[in-house]
């Protein structure tokens, strides 16, 4: 329905949300600023090295905002970076999404690509197997089901 409709994923649209609080913090204009690293010359993101030994804090950490939008904003080509008001940078990450559309590049890693992702993984037929096994491990198990609050009946 999502592509008929020609409507996004929550995970696109938060990616979108997230370049743009990248934008505002790189022209000063949000709290993250803070939390950003840019590299020198202030244009791309930059991840600090040094990796935790619990894989509980590793797991947080790729929750962070500069995690999940590093690749997306670095991958964003530098007239788009350098807008110079928040219109004009949502005008020209739409312009940078359609003309990379048209041209048919796919498989490059941009935020858009999240949304055919998770409908491929929704849509495939992998999923429909899948889906119905598990309905029927329930029915079989129903201690499972409770366990995991899943009404069954």
């Amino acid at each position: 329905r999502l592509q008929i409709l020609q409507l996004t994923t929550l995970a696109e649209r938060r990616s979108r949300g997230d370049l743009i609080e990248v934008w505002k913090a790189s022209q000063g204009l949000s709290q993250l600023a803070g939390v950003l690293n840019f590299s020198r010359s202030g244009v791309n993101l930059i991840c600090k090295p040094g990796k935790s030994k619990s894989s509980k804090l590793n797991r947080i950490k790729r929750n962070f905002i500069n995690e999940r939008v590093m690749l997306f904003w670095n991958k964003l080509p530098i007239e788009v970076k350098n807008a110079p008001n928040l219109n004009s940078f949502k005008a020209n990450l739409e312009r940078f999404k359609s003309k990379t559309k048209a041209f048919g590049i796919y498989g490059s890693g941009n935020f858009w690509e999240l949304s055919d992702e998770v409908l491929n993984r929704i849509e495939s037929g992998n999923y429909l197997e899948n889906k119905l096994r598990h309905n029927s491990f329930l029915q079989d198990n129903p201690f499972v089901a409770k366990k995991k609050f899943i009404n069954i009946y």
